[in-house]
C-alpha cells in the first residue's frame, strides 16, 4: 500500500507539472496571437518569419538566447540576415511584464511538443 501511494505522489506531481506548463504555453499562446506574431510566423511552414518549429528546434535549451532576442537585447539564432524585420515587433512585446515575456518563449520553444 505504501508504494501504491507513493507512485500515486510521484503521478500526481509529474501531471501537476505538466498542467503547470501547459497553462504557461497557453497563455504564451495568447500573448503570441494577441500581438500579431501569427501572422508571419505560421505553425510548421516557414513564410515571411520563420515557422514555430523552426524556432523551437533551434532554441530547445537556449531558452536565455531567446528571451534576450526578445526583449532586443540579443540576437537571433535563426535568420539573423532577416532580423530587421523582426525590429518593430519587437518594439511591441518589449514592454512585456517577465511572466508575460516568458510565457511567450514558453510557447515557442514547446512548439514541437504539441500536435499541429
Amino acid at each position: 500500500m505504501r508504494k501504491f501511494i507513493l507512485v500515486l505522489s510521484f503521478t500526481t506531481l509529474f501531471v501537476g507539472s505538466i498542467s503547470a506548463q501547459d497553462a504557461v504555453a497557453k497563455k504564451g499562446q495568447g500573448i503570441f496571437e494577441s500581438k500579431g506574431c501569427a501572422v508571419c510566423h505560421k505553425k510548421d511552414i516557414d513564410t515571411i518569419g520563420p515557422s514555430l518549429q523552426t524556432i523551437a528546434t533551434a532554441y530547445v535549451g537556449k531558452e536565455t538566447s531567446l528571451l534576450s532576442y526578445l526583449r532586443g537585447q540579443g540576437t537571433p539564432i535563426v535568420e539573423p540576415a532577416r532580423a530587421p524585420v523582426m525590429d518593430p515587433q519587437l518594439v511591441k512585446i518589449r514592454s512585456l511584464f517577465d511572466e508575460d515575456m516568458q510565457a511567450l518563449a514558453t510557447y515557442l520553444i514547446s512548439a514541437n511538443d504539441r500536435p499541429f
